[in-house]
């Protein structure tokens, strides 16, 4: 029998499908070009084809995450800022510990695609309606993402525990750093006085 008729169709998609695949089954580390290639059944320079490298694979993969965050419904300026930074950052939580080892590939190839630019967008613009100027949000946004990230990423590492216990303890963080940022917001971007400093 001709071996060529029980190949998959590949595609961008398959290629992705199978990234994750490989991801939840065997983690972050076996998520190379020749692991794609084997699970799909073509040969690793058909993969190059679609992608010309593991990175871009990645980025790939953290732009089909990202795109099932549905960062409009986060636009909505009629709603406090506190909500919907939180609601994001829960949503974007929720998403990444779907796909527990994404996020080591994401630290190690940084994603840069449309997806990840619109849910950064979405998290500055909320961050400016808070009364943020544009340099403070931009600094805030990065602080948000870091404890996404982070939290993410020890969660993930750490043996399994109560998913309740880590969801409390990343809101908890969340809210804390949120307080930091409303503290700005009330002092209109101001320093604390030098005798005020802790």
């Amino acid at each position: 029998m001709d071996k060529r008729g029980r190949r998959r169709t590949l595609s961008e998609q398959a290629i992705l499908d199978a990234a994750l695949g490989l991801l939840a089954e065997r983690g972050a580390d076996a998520v190379t070009v020749r692991g794609i290639a084997a699970r799909v059944g073509v040969a690793p320079n058909a993969v190059y084809t679609y992608f010309p490298d593991k990175a871009a694979v990645v980025r790939g993969l953290a732009e089909h995450l990202l795109g099932r965050v549905d960062h409009d419904r986060f636009a909505d300026a009629s709603q406090p800022w506190r909500d919907r930074v939180r609601a994001l950052a829960l949503e974007l939580r929720a998403e990444l510990l779907a796909h527990p080892g994404s996020v080591h590939l994401m630290l190690g190839h940084p994603p840069d695609g449309p997806h990840t630019q619109a849910v950064r967008e979405t998290l500055l613009a909320v961050l400016v309606d808070a009364g943020l100027g544009p340099s403070d949000a931009a600094e805030a946004s990065y602080l948000v993402n870091v404890h996404i990230l982070g939290a993410v990423a020890f969660e993930a590492a750490a043996p399994p525990e109560d998913s309740d216990v880590a969801a409390g303890r990343f809101r908890w963080g969340l809210d804390r750093l949120l307080d930091g940022l409303a503290a700005r917001v009330a002092t209109g971007g101001a320093e604390p006085a030098a005798g005020n400093a802790p």
